[in-house]
């Protein structure tokens, strides 16, 4: 099993609002290397409302947050679906143009950063995604927790084959297999899935005990 840290102190550079500030949008759905693991997610989403919704037979939507959405891709591949209300979270101001391109609902938001007195909790569904998120927060596995006590379901991904000596620039963690399945499970999950695409992983994953979170 292998995790390991490629930032020095508590607080990576680049999971910050200035890293981020000035970034460029990636349309992540358009590029032939990320629509393997955004297909892969799209249908662990599917899965997971279809089991939710068995469930609770006769119950409102099923609801989704994807936290940390970028300009909303995996957002819309999951528009028109019926039982499913979906929203997403970013903190980086270019991504906003996709939202409104793409038709998607979504709210500039640092969700893993300090809390914000001045604003209300982020909204956490029934299903929260952390796709090619968890590996450029400062706490990944204080993240994993905090989706655990809300959200049932967890999809997330991120890649699989990067060492101290070969990763992205950008990214403040890097797992194996077995380091992203021991990430996911310290947060109270039970993995049901876990397929490799490419570099990436991509995980669906239970949570048994959690609860709704709404805004205060």
């Amino acid at each position: 099993m292998a995790e390991h840290k490629l930032f020095d102190g508590d607080v990576p550079h680049v999971s910050t609002a200035a890293f981020h500030a000035h970034r460029e949008r990636v349309p992540h759905l358009e590029q032939p290397a990320h629509q393997g693991r955004l297909n892969t997610a799209h249908a662990f989403v599917i899965e997971a409302l279809q089991a939710h919704a068995a469930r609770k037979p006769g119950t409102d939507d099923v609801t989704l947050s994807d936290l940390g959405c970028g300009d909303g891709g995996l957002l819309q591949t999951l528009r028109g679906v019926v039982g499913l209300t979906a929203w997403g979270y970013d903190f980086q101001p270019s991504n906003q143009a996709g939202w409104r391109e793409r038709g998607v609902t979504a709210y500039q938001r640092d969700v893993f950063g300090p809390p914000d007195p001045t604003l209300s909790a982020p909204v956490l569904g029934d299903i929260s995604v952390t796709t090619e998120v968890l590996e450029h927060v400062a706490d990944p596995h204080g993240a994993v927790r905090w989706v655990g006590e809300h959200s049932r379901y967890l999809v997330a991904s991120s890649p699989w084959n990067e060492t101290p000596e070969s990763h992205d620039e950008c990214h403040a963690w890097a797992w194996d297999q077995d380091g992203y399945r021991a990430l996911v499970e310290q947060g109270g999950f039970t993995v049901l899935r876990h397929e490799t695409v490419g570099q990436f992983q991509v995980v669906l994953a239970e949570q048994k005990e959690a609860t709704p979170c709404t805004s205060s």
